[in-house]
């Protein structure tokens, strides 16, 4: 019998995986199905804007923190009901997702990305804010990791298992496949225990609603010293990465990679390159200091994506393409779990369920509209400019960051 603790890190890992399939098969897989469909590159760039809910999870927080889904509240109480409702709806949305795109239906596969990106978001929001409840404050670090760790093995199903299933079999058997998976999750949900255990719905008059669950927290975080100065740093941070994520897939396919030489390396091999970068980031950061940390992490981003030009540049080899996903996942594993710890160390734990929400939605922004552009980039100035380009957008980040040291923002080590 595993204890209560052990049993609480296990569910916080399979809630990883729920929440890793659906952003990938969107983000990531949805595109590589574009591009054998015959798909332009500007389109599968610009579908990153289907992603754009994961930026808005400050406006749903609040309706996900004060309401009950009807009939299930009841039955498995707040935190679980809105996590089997997401992952139910999630499934669905998957399974059409799949008819769709089999049929190439470019309508389809944009309205029901989008939702499935909207129903992920609702589903992060719930899990964040659960993690936050059911863990103790002195243990949050370890949960986290087995989050992070369940996401990436959820990403590593939606993402390398899905490509290499797709040169076996049709495209709309692969998402029929995933919906499964989510399906699967369902059952964790069920051995997990609720959260909030005194937990009732209340009818609140909208004004009482409004102030306690929208403008008490985000009042709270405005008292800090340069709060604008750090959520635009927040929004910049992961841009450099999120402008080469957005295409490289397609990148690898131009130039002659199959899609099970990229399951297998890029996606498979890259999951085990980033597990390392986020142990090296989370030692990293207790030695240095999560400030320090930070500035390892963006100028390592960004120096990682330069590493793609010698793939553009030289005959495919598959021992290139390796070296070439070790450094770019183990520098974004590093900038990961740093990330995380300054978004952690910068929340007020009692309103710690919205602000994350706000750090994380703002954060999305960069992968979403932000690199929407990246198609645009690639067509018009070819893959070496676009990858020194990419490199470059680190600059911002930096200089914010210069900024706030200048002013001496104070960070949790």
């Amino acid at each position: 019998m595993l204890s209560n603790n052990k049993k609480n890190f296990l569910i916080i890992f399979f809630l990883g995986i729920s929440s890793g399939i659906p952003i990938t098969l969107i983000l990531s897989t949805l595109k590589a199905l574009l591009f054998d469909k015959g798909f332009d590159i500007q389109v599968v760039g610009f579908l990153s804007l289907v992603s754009l809910p994961y930026s808005l999870k400050i406006f749903v927080a609040p309706i996900v923190d004060s309401m009950a889904v009807p009939y299930l509240t009841k039955r498995f109480g707040n935190r679980r009901s809105w996590i089997i409702f997401t992952q139910i709806l999630l499934a669905t949305l998957i399974f059409s997702l799949g008819i769709f795109g089999e049929m190439a239906s470019l309508k389809g596969i944009v309205i029901l990305s989008f939702l499935v990106a909207c129903v992920s978001a609702t589903q992060d929001i719930v899990i964040d804010g659960y993690r936050i409840e059911l863990i103790k404050k002195e243990e949050q670090a370890l949960a986290s990791g087995f989050y992070i760790y369940g996401y990436r093995v959820g990403m590593l199903i939606s993402g390398s298992l899905a490509l290499a299933l797709s040169d076996k079999i049709r495209w709309d058997l692969v998402y029929f496949l995933m919906s499964g998976f989510m399906l699967f999750c369902i059952i964790a949900t069920f051995f997990a225990k609720e959260s909030r255990v005194n937990w009732h719905p209340r009818k609140y008059h909208f004004k009482i609603w409004f102030v306690k669950f929208i403008i008490l927290p985000l009042k709270n975080f405005s008292t800090r010293k340069n709060w604008v100065t750090i959520l635009i740093f927040i929004i910049l941070f992961k841009l450099a990465d999120a402008f080469v994520g957005n295409l490289t897939l397609p990148f690898l396919l131009e130039i002659g990679y199959t899609k099970t030489e990229i399951a297998t390396i890029l996606k498979t091999f890259g999951l085990f390159a980033i597990l390392v970068g986020v142990y090296a980031g989370g030692i990293i950061s207790k030695k240095i200091g999560i400030h320090r940390a930070l500035w390892l992490a963006t100028i390592l981003q960004a120096l990682s994506n330069l590493s793609f030009i010698y793939l553009a540049t030289t005959d495919k080899s598959l021992s290139s393409l390796y070296a070439v996903v070790f450094i770019e996942n183990f520098c974004g594993g590093i900038g990961d779990v740093i990330f995380v710890g300054y978004l952690s160390s910068i929340c007020n734990l009692k309103f710690s369920s919205t602000q994350y929400a706000l750090f994380s939605s703002i954060s999305s922004i960069s992968r979403s509209a932000l690199s929407s552009f990246s198609g645009f980039y690639a067509s018009s100035f070819g893959w070496v400019n676009f990858f020194i380009f990419s490199g470059l957008l680190a600059i911002p980040a930096i200089a914010l960051l210069i900024i706030l040291n200048k002013n001496n923002v104070s960070y949790k080590k």
